[in-house]
């Protein structure tokens, strides 16, 4: 992959998914922003790349609308910040078993909400006025496996991923007309900080081992290679991405 004179942005950036992101564009020769709330996680992370870095609450419409008023030049962003919410719902082994949600408080719900949906919406907004005024522009958003399999102990987290795919489908058509093309990565199970040992536990009854992140870079690189617009590519351990096929519906294929 080569993205030399291309500028990037990538959220979530300071740890897992988002550095190794960062890491291989700026080898590939992009010039890269990365973005998130963990200050110390950002500065460290910045200072290893060699990058430019901010400070940036991506579920904040506001810190957004600031950020890009300085920063609209980017014609390859990675919507990749996110969070789960396992540890409210999911029960200890020590923890009497509950229904559904019940862990689940308010707060917690719009916490995630606000990172998982709100700031690829937001992201999103803030970027393609000017990757379409440049007609150019590439966007991957960071969705995940549970946009398409349940996910019984984060269902929160599953409805989250449902969304941002339900938003990069209904994006690709008008994106098209601009070529900008947005596209979806949709891994498996990750080894990174947003895996709790308590998850971990879950993963291992499965049966399914945790991913590098080298894999899900390597999506990435191959998404922005092959420029299928509205893609989802799902990736799973020791396997090349996967191009889901959506079923033919008797619908539009284009509505406006």
């Amino acid at each position: 992959m080569k993205l030399t004179g291309r500028n990037a942005l990538v959220t979530g950036g300071a740890s897992g998914i988002g550095a190794a992101v960062a890491e291989s564009m700026v080898k590939a020769g992009a010039t890269v922003t990365v973005v998130d709330v963990n200050k110390d996680a950002l500065d460290a992370t910045a200072k290893r790349l060699g990058v430019h870095a901010e400070v940036l609450d991506v579920a904040s419409s506001a810190a957004w609308a600031d950020f890009v008023a300085s920063h609209d030049h980017f014609d390859l962003v990675h919507l990749n910040a996110g969070i789960t919410t396992h540890r409210q719902v999911l029960d200890g082994p020590e923890e009497p078993v509950q229904p559904p949600l019940q862990r689940l408080t308010d707060d917690e719900y719009r916490r995630i909400m606000g990172v998982n949906v709100d700031g690829v919406v937001f992201g999103a907004r803030a970027v393609i006025p000017g990757m379409c005024e440049r007609r150019a522009g590439d966007i991957v958003v960071t969705a995940s496996i549970a946009a398409f399999v349940p996910i019984p102990p984060d269902p929160i987290y599953g409805l989250t991923k449902y969304a941002v795919s339900g938003l990069v489908k209904s994006l690709t058509a008008r994106l098209a007309e601009y070529d900008v093309c947005i596209s979806a990565i949709c891994p498996g199970f990750v080894d990174t900080p947003l895996i709790s040992e308590r998850a971990r536990e879950w993963i291992a009854e499965l049966g399914m081992p945790l991913m590098k992140t080298q894999q899900v870079v390597d999506a990435v690189s191959s998404a922005l290679t092959r420029r299928v617009n509205g893609a989802h590519w799902i990736v799973l351990p020791d396997q090349d991405p996967i191009l889901h096929e959506q079923a033919v519906l008797p619908f539009p294929t284009n509505p406006q």
